[in-house]
């Protein structure tokens, strides 16, 4: 079995890991093994447009990936301080305490900014619980897409 065959589907099956794990860039790693397969079979095991239109996909899914927490504060009312708090606490979070760092910072972050602004502790909380359900989001998009993705890899590898 070609080598790159052999890396493209670890890639594939950690992809779906690291969707899950924020440490692991599950996305891009399935896209990796797309790659993989490509530059291996060539079109017969997967064609340009598949790789465009998987690639536009990954850019999307990404820009969601980085959105979507803010977008969860902003839908539970938080202010902008909250949601500061929650960029600057999910950054703290990722590099402080990986890999629930990210979840737990941004959670955290969007609570401190409601209450720096006055607003009582159900209210912070509210706007805490929506950066994290923007968050739990973000790993089911990812999630979905990785087991897109390898499914597709592995569909376009037997079936060449």
């Amino acid at each position: 079995m070609d080598i790159l065959i052999i890396i493209g589907s670890v890639l594939a099956i950690t992809a779906i890991i690291g969707s899950i794990v924020p440490a692991l860039p599950g996305p891009i790693l399935g896209y990796g093994a797309l790659v993989l397969l490509y530059v291996s079979r060539g079109a017969d095991g997967i064609t340009p447009v598949s790789l465009g239109i998987f690639g536009a996909f990954l850019i999307l899914v990404t820009i969601i990936g980085y959105v979507a927490p803010i977008w969860g504060a902003r839908f539970s009312g938080a202010s902008k301080r909250g949601v500061w708090g929650a960029v600057l606490g999910a950054i703290l979070g990722l590099i402080f305490f990986l890999p629930l760092g990210l979840f737990l910072g941004a959670f955290l972050g969007a609570i401190i900014g409601e209450l720096s602004t006055g607003k009582d502790g159900s209210a912070a909380l509210k706007a805490g619980i929506g950066t994290l359900l923007g968050s739990v989001m973000v790993i089911f998009l990812q999630t979905l897409f990785a087991l897109v993705m390898a499914g597709y890899y592995f569909y376009s590898l037997i079936r060449n």
